[in-house]
């Protein structure tokens, strides 16, 4: 799961991916997902509520624009 997130960011030139278990993460309330960025680093979530996960998303996209 990680290796294929990892080529299609760099395939896609993203500034993020995240990867999650597929299909564990669907029909269900809880989400493990697992954020990559451009340069590498890897934050695995534990698992947590699908609104949890956005708001770490959204945490994490807003920490990078304000650097």
């Amino acid at each position: 799961m990680l290796a294929h997130a990892r080529a299609k960011l760099e395939a896609k030139h993203l500034d993020l991916i995240i990867a999650n278990p597929v299909p564990a993460s669907f029909g269900g309330d809880t989400e493990q997902a697992t954020l990559i960025d451009r340069d590498g680093a890897v934050n695995a979530l534990p698992p947590m509520t699908k609104p949890e996960v956005a708001e770490q998303i959204l945490d994490f996209v807003a920490m990078q624009l304000n650097e």
